[in-house]
């Protein structure tokens, strides 16, 4: 086993047009195992039209019993219009090759800038990698799209590849632009592979306009095969938001699409103050055979504003505080229909926080609409609507009150 050494990199680019590559471990070995330092890599950008590189070991496929080191890489932008690729490890994993625990920073804030972070590997996860347990916090610009963010993998997972419990924090601070993250990959999930169980939180500013994230439990793309899903939590957090024009910012606890035989995690949603778009589990879905798919045991919390919530498969849990706004709920004790199963479902829905004395007082402002759907209405500006439910069908027992 060949150990590398422990090495600190810091540049300034203080030139229009500058391209940089930077490498943890450029003598990594490609041939035989080996373990990378725990290298410290510090970019300072003063000037526009920059692209920066890093790697936090090489650009290269970890092979065997082959380790990542624990790195530090810290990007930091005084000028826009540029564009960095930051990765924890190396461009690939396979076999039994273990990501490092990663700590990337990466203060893109400005505005016309395009970042690309991935915690172990800019490409694919196979054989039996498993990744680190990165820590990414980034901030995203004035008209900044291109944001993207992974825990792992910049491609896919396959194999009985494993994911990295990961911690990713975004700062959305900014009048246009916004930022996808996944706790795991970018690509799909497949095989037997398993994703981590990750934190994701989008932190939103002031003045925000036509701002938005996007976050993935595990996949940006699909869980599928027989992968399964970490336990994860993902957040949109508020920090004394004025004027809020968002084009409905979307939490998938798992992924957008489940295929094939997957399992997803049981994973904690949170939604902020605007007209947010949550899943449980996914959007779409695509069993093997009926029932093949099993969701996990969620729970989701719109937040504030007026928000669509679909908890997917199996019994999922609906938290609603006070100054909720008029939500949706899209699939209550009807997820498992999606995937063809005939399973009994039990979703809950938790209004303790609006201090009902009972059922009786409760099911007193629940009716139906003109479609026939059931309106709980929880106070003079909040309520929830049940789709394809009859206020009739409701009882005690679908309640915490």
């Amino acid at each position: 086993m060949k150990y590398l050494p422990n090495d600190t990199i810091d540049v300034l680019l203080d030139q229009f047009g500058q391209i940089e590559t930077l490498y943890g471990d450029p003598d990594f070995p490609t041939t035989t195992d080996a373990w990378g330092g725990n290298d410290t890599v510090t970019v300072t950008v003063t000037q526009p039209e920059t692209e920066v590189t890093i790697f936090g070991d090489a650009n290269t496929t970890l092979h065997g019993q082959s380790r990542g080191g624990n790195d530090t890489l810290t990007v930091n932008q005084n000028f826009g219009w540029n564009a960095f690729l930051v990765v924890g490890d190396a461009q690939a994993m396979t076999d039994d090759a273990r990501g490092g625990n990663d700590t990337i920073n990466v203060q893109a804030d400005s505005l016309y800038t395009d970042v690309h972070v991935f915690g172990d590997v800019a490409g694919d996860m196979s054989g039996n990698s498993h990744g680190g347990s990165d820590t990414i916090t980034g901030a995203v610009g004035w008209r900044s799209y291109d944001h993207v963010y992974a825990g792992d993998a910049g491609g896919s997972m396959s194999g009985t590849a494993q994911g990295g419990n990961d911690t990713i924090d975004i700062d959305v601070d900014t009048l246009q632009g916004f930022a996808t993250a996944s706790g795991d990959a970018i690509g799909s999930i497949g095989g037997d592979a398993h994703g981590g169980n990750d934190n994701i939180t989008f932190t939103f500013g002031t003045d925000v306009v036509m701002t938005g994230g996007f976050g993935y439990g595990d996949s940006v793309t699909a869980l599928t095969d027989n992968a399964q899903g970490g336990d994860d939590i993902l957040t949109l957090a508020f920090d004394g938001i004025d004027t809020v024009q968002f084009a409905h910012p979307e939490l998938f606890g798992d992924a957008r699409t489940m295929s094939g035989n997957a399992q997803g995690g049981n994973d904690i949603l949170t939604g902020g103050g605007t007209n947010d778009h949550l899943y449980g589990d996914a959007a779409n879905y695509a069993p093997a055979t009926p029932g093949s798919i099993t969701g996990g045991r969620d729970i989701l919390n719109g937040g504030t504003g007026d928000d669509q919530l679909s908890g997917g498969g199996n019994s999922d849990a609906f938290v609603f505080n006070t100054s909720s706004g008029n939500d949706l709920i899209t699939d209550f004790d009807q997820g498992n229909k999606a995937v063809g199963s005939t399973a009994t479902e039990h979703d809950l829905i938790n209004v303790q926080n609006y201090g009902f004395a009972d059922w009786a007082a409760l099911s007193s402002l629940i009716s139906d609409n003109a479609a026939g759907d059931a309106v709980i209405h929880l106070s003079a500006n909040d309520s929830i609507t049940l789709d394809d439910v009859n206020a009739a069908n409701l009882h005690a027992t679908d309640f915490l009150i």
